[in-house]
């Protein structure tokens, strides 16, 4: 399905937003930062980098995200990468991660998204020899559906996905924390679907889901345990990602080692 999808989008689709420069890739805390537009060759970079041996580790723990967004052909082939390579992804603290970008952020097993910063959505935007597709045409309606497929099998909740389709290409749905905890969404877009079945499995309820039940606010006491409980929880949750990321490491390997080879 993958790649029929980079088979059908190569000659279609460009980010909704013009790209200015390509995407910085560099080492940022303990993990990658990748930040700016996405352009044709980011895959390439992201491959290189990531084959140094001293890069490999950061891109084991964490993908810290920044970026407007840009071309939809390499956001995709960059989140195969990061989805098979069971990689964490982060938007950091007064970034922000829109259109194209925001698959990526999906693609991570377990995903944040800090304070102050932003995720966003908006419809595609597809172009046929640098003029705009109409929305209206059969053909812009299958492209759509075949990105938003690709999406959903990622994780992204049905209310998120309607967003997107109802947004204009010229304008931007802005994802909040509030905005995912009023939608009760915070959960579902925090971990991949089958790795929280893992986890709770393996660590026992996620805590969050189990404090947004109560209809009083918590006391500054409950909010504390509430607080500790969740980063153990995510503390266990992060180990068995890195377990799992081990145990699949010669499949992380032929992707890395394949990237020249084409899709």
């Amino acid at each position: 399905m993958l790649r029929a999808l980079f088979v059908f989008l190569a000659c279609a689709l460009s980010g909704a937003l013009v790209p200015v420069a390509a995407a910085d890739i560099v080492a940022f805390q303990r993990g990658v930062l990748i930040q700016g537009t996405i352009q044709p060759g980011d895959y390439a970079k992201l491959i290189a980098f990531v084959r140094h041996p001293d890069n490999y580790g950061r891109f084991a723990r964490t993908v810290f995200l920044d970026s407007p967004g840009g071309d939809l052909v390499e956001a995709v082939k960059i989140a195969h990468l990061l989805e098979k390579s069971h990689a964490a992804t982060h938007v950091v603290r007064e970034a922000r991660c829109y259109s194209a970008c925001f698959i990526l952020w999906m693609s991570g097993v377990s995903r944040n998204v800090s304070a102050g910063a932003t995720l966003g959505v908006h419809r595609i935007n597809v172009k046929v020899g640098g003029e705009t597709m109409d929305p209206a045409s059969e053909r812009f309606a299958s492209i759509a559906r075949r990105v938003e497929n690709y999406m959903a099998a990622l994780g992204t909740p049905r209310t998120i996905l309607d967003k997107m389709n109802a947004t204009p290409a010229a304008d931007m749905f802005v994802i909040s924390q509030r905005w995912l905890v009023e939608q009760q969404l915070l959960t579902a877009v925090s971990y991949r679907l089958g790795f929280m079945d893992a986890a709770q499995a393996q660590c026992g309820p996620e805590p969050y889901a189990a404090a947004i039940k109560g209809k009083e606010p918590l006391s500054d006491e409950e909010a504390q345990d509430w607080t500790s409980r969740i980063r153990g929880w995510m503390g266990c949750a992060d180990e068995l990602r890195a377990r799992n990321q081990k145990a699949d490491v010669l499949t992380i390997a032929a992707l890395i080692d394949g990237a020249d080879a084409g899709r």
